[in-house]
């Protein structure tokens, strides 16, 4: 018993030792300034409406007035009221359990559930009996967007290679469009992995890094429209990679601490939001601990036109949903709508 309360000990001082040693190499985020000011609208965002949730959701998603959450265990869907009560549960009958990450889309009447690691696509109307599929990916793919009932933007990887590529995909016709943005190094995406999302009318999507401060605006062909820099100063976090095993076996993984730049992003008919990790050096530590700051970047350019904070608990949000001026945020106990006007 003694030597197993001396090896555990033992175990429990090198974690510590070996996190004392991360913390100083890389650094804490928002331990000293970070180099940039935010401008801060003159808004003032109201809750209009809250509802608790009779369990923990894992994200919420939607199509124009419809909104939908989804659960952990993946096995349903529910539909939520103009009061944000659950008004109805889509059970998703898909004959396998699904592995994450899985991601959830609606468009119309039906659902959508992207399963990465198997590279899958399954669907259905809401009211149907059970599932179709389709094979999206030979191979995992690690971000993805439904644009319609027949368009998918994933980005994946081709000829088993470690270059990741955004691909989009006609499941009717399979047709694809390819773009190789942000593919130049051979890392499975590490040093570039980021946030996927579009306009409402799909005619603009945008992808947004974790680690560094890009904005890349591609248009529905998969053509780069702009690139721009979000308002902080970090070009790259110092992402390094190491790798494992041989062959098809060969895996990488980050060896180092990551330092998120980006948390969050979603875009309505004007502007793109994206909720910020890194404390402006005119923001006071303690709104920024406690709420989420999102900083607005006009569609048509990029351009930064300013911030503002959420009136939430930063540490409960989980996800994000916006319909024209209507911000939804799921938070780990209820659901809140907000009226977003700028």
């Amino acid at each position: 018993m003694k030597r197993t309360l001396i090896f555990i000990c033992g175990t429990m001082l090198a974690a510590v030792a070996c996190l004392a040693i991360l913390v100083a190499v890389s650094g804490m985020p928002n331990a000293q300034k970070n180099g940039f000011n935010r401008k801060w609208l003159t808004i003032t965002v109201h809750p209009q409406l809250s509802q608790p949730l009779p369990f923990t959701a894992e994200r919420l998603f939607g199509a124009g007035d419809d909104l939908y959450l989804s659960e952990p265990s993946h096995r349903r869907v529910y539909r939520l009221d103009n009061n944000l009560r659950i008004s109805d549960t889509v059970n998703l009958n898909i004959d396998k359990a699904l592995k994450p990450p899985v991601n959830f889309f609606a468009t119309g009447d039906h659902i959508y559930v992207h399963e990465y690691n198997s590279g899958m696509l399954f669907y259905k109307g809401v009211h149907a009996a059970a599932f179709d599929s389709v094979k999206l990916s030979a191979g995992p793919y690690v971000k993805s967007l439904q644009l319609s009932d027949s368009l998918v933007v994933i980005r994946g990887f081709s000829n088993g290679g470690f270059q990741p590529v955004f691909m989009r995909i006609n499941t009717r016709s399979g047709e694809q469009r390819k773009s190789a943005l942000l593919s130049g190094k051979a890392d499975a995406g590490f040093s570039s992995d980021g946030i996927l999302c579009s306009t409402p009318q799909q005619d603009r999507l945008l992808y947004i890094p974790y680690f560094e401060n890009g904005i890349y605006c591609m248009d529905s062909d998969m053509q780069l429209r702009y690139q721009q820099h979000t308002i902080d100063t970090v070009f790259n976090s110092g992402i390094q990679v190491a790798s494992t095993g041989e062959g098809d076996m060969k895996k990488l993984y980050a060896s180092a601490p990551r330092v998120k730049v980006n948390k969050r992003a979603f875009a309505n008919g004007q502007f793109l939001f994206i909720e910020s990790d890194l404390r402006a050096d005119n923001e006071e530590e303690n709104a920024f601990s406690e709420h989420p700051v999102l900083d607005a970047y006009r569609l048509q350019d990029g351009s930064y036109t300013g911030s503002f904070y959420l009136p939430v608990d930063k540490r409960k949000v989980l996800s994000y949903h916006i319909n024209d001026k209507k911000l939804y945020v799921l938070l780990k106990d209820q659901v809140i709508a907000c009226d977003l006007n700028l």
